[in-house]
């Protein structure tokens, strides 16, 4: 009574008897909404001139406001004074630059404020010399 084995003959467990946990099934392919091909596109949807790059500054919508790149920066275009346009950096620049200055004039006034407190005590103290020396000097009356 002995056993044969049979390489063609397996043994299967129950759970994994099915076909479908063996070999799973590819899941189909899905186009993507968010990232259109543009080879795809017909010319009604945009125009040449939107591909195209035309050497100017790069321009970017973002939250109702026009984005401009220019000298390395990314600046509001057209809002005068907003946060992001030139004349606000350039009236951020000038702002520190009249800080800095506020504060060297600042430090060059405590500075004679003190060259004048030395010289008041200089003139006080040759006072009292003056002073000492005329009492010497001047014979007593009687």
């Amino acid at each position: 009574n002995r056993i044969r084995f049979n390489a063609h003959h397996r043994t299967r467990m129950p759970l994994f008897s099915r076909t479908s946990f063996r070999t799973p099934r590819k899941p189909p392919s899905r186009k993507s909404d968010s990232l259109p091909n543009i080879s795809h596109l017909d010319e009604s949807t945009y125009s040449a001139r939107d591909l195209q790059l035309d050497g100017g500054p790069v321009r970017m919508k973002l939250g109702g406001s026009e984005l401009v790149f220019e000298e390395g920066q990314w600046v509001v275009a057209g809002a005068q004074g907003a946060p992001g346009s030139k004349e606000f950096t350039k009236l951020q620049k000038q702002n520190l630059r009249l800080l800095e200055e506020n504060n060297m004039y600042k430090y060059k006034v405590e500075l004679l404020l003190d060259m004048l407190a030395a010289s008041n005590a200089d003139c006080l103290v040759l006072q009292r010399e003056l002073n000492a020396l005329k009492k010497v000097q001047t014979p007593v009356k009687r």
